[in-house]
């Protein structure tokens, strides 16, 4: 079998005072994501995922002396940054190919060089085992699970990812920056993420001092419950820098709001756009699930945008893989809706009006 590259064999959590006082400053910059950051340590560079998973306490370290191979990694959004990088070679597992929206990596599959793993959080080891990877980069949305500690137990180093716990949308895509350094491509690292930040600072200025913000409503009703993005939410940040006026803007929740269909309807009804409504396809589906939706302005004046406009071969939404890690062109794409005459000759790539 072969040897499992040993830069990555500990995992451990935050240093004890009498390491911490050799702490240096690292030679790597970390400017807008908050649940990373960079260590360095007689000499050594090390990545300190500082929240691992929702409200953990313990930090997870890794030693960055040796770059990455060949690795596993169990979330779409993990992928754009292999492409980014060039290093789409480097994947040689992934869980539940059909969520995969990219023609590279689905090209790659049908070719035999990426294993499909089965479903996540129930990975076949034994493939996985026969695979050898150098680490499995994981994501987990609620503390160890049972899985991803067998990885750990068979030897397999486990890189926790827990970009999607970002609510900064510059943040979640600094996450390129532990993908770089993972691999030893920081400097090409860097200069992707310096060209998404510069263009993203570029739109948002031309939003910075409209004269109308548009009012925007988000989310559908699933079963009695409407699920939207709280105030501090990813989404409604795009939302503000995009010049728009989101109905639940002082609202302090950084993840989502669980609200009855009439609480919406009572303050939202009005609302000029209707951004994010899960996988709908066209407003009479909409009206199909839930005929009171047509009681809203946005959908009687045609304004009801989706996220689905890019789609993978079997029916991945492309906007939950490389969205996240390209929050310029989401800027973008909210801005040629909400004040298109800021992009006049802008084509969106995540968003289409829905008919």
């Amino acid at each position: 079998m072969r040897r499992i590259a040993p830069l990555l064999l500990l995992v451990f959590s935050a240093c004890t005072s009498s390491v911490q006082n050799e702490t240096e400053s690292s030679t790597y910059t970390v400017n807008h994501a908050s649940t990373f950051h960079f260590e360095r340590i007689n000499s050594k560079e090390y990545l300190v995922v500082d929240e691992p998973w929702p409200k953990s306490t313990v930090a997870k370290k890794y030693e960055l002396s040796k770059p990455l191979k060949r690795v596993v990694c169990t979330s779409t959004s993990h992928l754009p940054y292999f492409e980014m990088l060039g290093l789409e070679d480097a994947v040689v597992g992934f869980p539940n190919m059909n969520y995969v929206s990219s023609e590279n990596f689905n090209k790659r599959a049908e070719e035999g060089k990426i294993i499909d793993l089965g479903v996540d959080g129930s990975l076949n080891m034994e493939i996985l085992i026969g695979l050898q990877p150098d680490a499995v980069i994981a994501f987990d949305a609620g503390g160890e699970s049972t899985s991803l500690e067998k990885i750990q137990n068979l030897g397999i180093p486990v890189i926790y990812n827990s970009d999607f716990l970002e609510q900064s949308p510059l943040g979640r895509a600094e996450w390129i920056k532990v993908f770089g350094a993972l691999f030893h491509q920081r400097e090409k690292a860097d200069s992707i993420f310096n060209s998404i930040e510069s263009e993203y600072n570029r739109v948002k200025e031309l939003a910075k001092n409209v004269e109308e913000r548009p009012t925007i409503i988000s989310g559908v009703v699933y079963g009695d419950t409407w699920f939207l993005p709280g105030g501090a939410n990813w989404a409604a940040t795009f939302y503000e820098n995009a010049g728009g006026d989101y109905i639940w803007k002082s609202d302090t929740t950084s993840g989502w709001l669980e609200l009855g269909f009439e609480a919406v309807y009572e303050v939202g009804f009005e609302a000029e756009f209707w951004i994010g409504v899960s996988t709908f396809e066209s407003t009479a589906a909409m009206i199909g699930q839930e005929d009171r939706y047509q009681e809203f302005s946005a959908l009687q004046e045609g304004q009801v945008y989706n996220y689905n406009k890019k789609k993978g071969p079997n029916g991945g939404i492309d906007f939950f893989e490389s969205g996240y890690s390209r929050p310029d062109l989401v800027l973008s794409d909210l801005i040629k809706i909400l004040h298109p005459t800021l992009l006049p000759n802008y084509e969106t790539v995540y968003f289409h009006q829905l008919k």
